[in-house]
């Protein structure tokens, strides 16, 4: 059945109240590349009880809608199912301990005919306690088998390239074999990367790594550049799978206020576009 945009605009997410424990901001840390060396005290501080600090793109792995898109109803294909970009702007620290509500919504569907559809969706989290607004999170994921279903084409947000010149500087981050074995553990359990018949229907000759984990090693390469700011904007555009165990490339350019960044395997690149705000 084609994909079906209002069945899947209407739906109503129930909100998600989670407990931000210790154990799950040191996991998520580990996740994404920090405490790689232990002897290195600013990792030491997302990783380790004492004075722990929660990675600012955690967020993204708090308040899980579940696995609603194997619902037959929704017309989506979902082992063609992949992420094209993701935005995430945070406002204050997440606290460690603090119990949060998640929302979750499809705020636009658009039909890019043969290419597939793009989805955008919204997930903000919330302080239970005081009721302030802690991250906004903008995804879109592409459906690579399901246009052509009579929706808009529609506008999607303009993500700005890196400068035409060579970057001012370049962070290597390795990751590891069993990466995204372990970053799933991140309540983000989709088979394509752990399964490897699951990756070879949808074209992938073994497991590829989680996008959010590029994403969040390219945001642990800015972070450590710039260890006395804070990033309260990040975004980029996924444009090829990275492979766990792979080293990941983060080059960096110094923009004004703000860091513009592509990540890269070699010449494949797997970020682009990529735009951090820094305080």
């Amino acid at each position: 059945m084609p994909l079906n945009a209002d069945y899947i605009l209407s739906r109503e997410f129930a909100p998600v109240e989670s407990v931000v424990t210790d154990r799950d901001v040191m996991f998520y840390a580990l996740s994404i590349g920090l405490g790689r060396d232990p002897m290195d005290l600013w990792d030491l501080r997302y990783v380790f009880e004492k004075d722990l600090k929660v990675f600012p793109t955690m967020p993204l792995v708090i308040g899980h809608p579940g696995n609603w898109m194997t619902d037959p109803e929704t017309g989506i294909t979902r082992t063609m199912v992949v992420h094209g970009a993701q935005r995430l702007t945070t406002l204050r620290d997440l606290p460690v301990g603090a119990t949060v509500i998640t929302t979750n919504r499809v705020s636009q569907i658009w039909d890019k005919g043969d290419k597939g559809a793009v989805m955008d969706l919204v997930r903000e989290t919330i302080d239970k306690a005081t009721g302030a607004l802690i991250a906004r999170s903008e995804s879109s994921v592409f459906c690579r088998a399901d246009g052509g279903f009579g929706g808009p084409q529609g506008e999607s947000h303009v993500f700005e390239p890196v400068p035409d010149r060579a970057a001012d500087r370049s962070v290597e981050m390795p990751t590891d074999p069993n990466t995204a074995l372990i970053y799933r553990l991140n309540n983000d359990r989709n088979p394509l990367h752990a399964e490897p018949a699951f990756a070879a229907k949808a074209g992938f000759a073994r497991p590829i790594l989680h996008g959010l984990a590029t994403y969040g090693v390219a945001a642990v390469a800015v972070a450590k550049t710039f260890p006395e700011r804070a990033i309260t904007s990040f975004e980029a555009r996924f444009s090829k799978p990275v492979l766990p165990g792979e080293t990941i490339a983060v080059d960096l350019w110094d923009e004004d206020g703000a860091v513009a960044f592509r990540a890269r395997v070699g010449d494949k690149v797997v970020l682009d576009r990529g735009r951090a705000i820094l305080a």
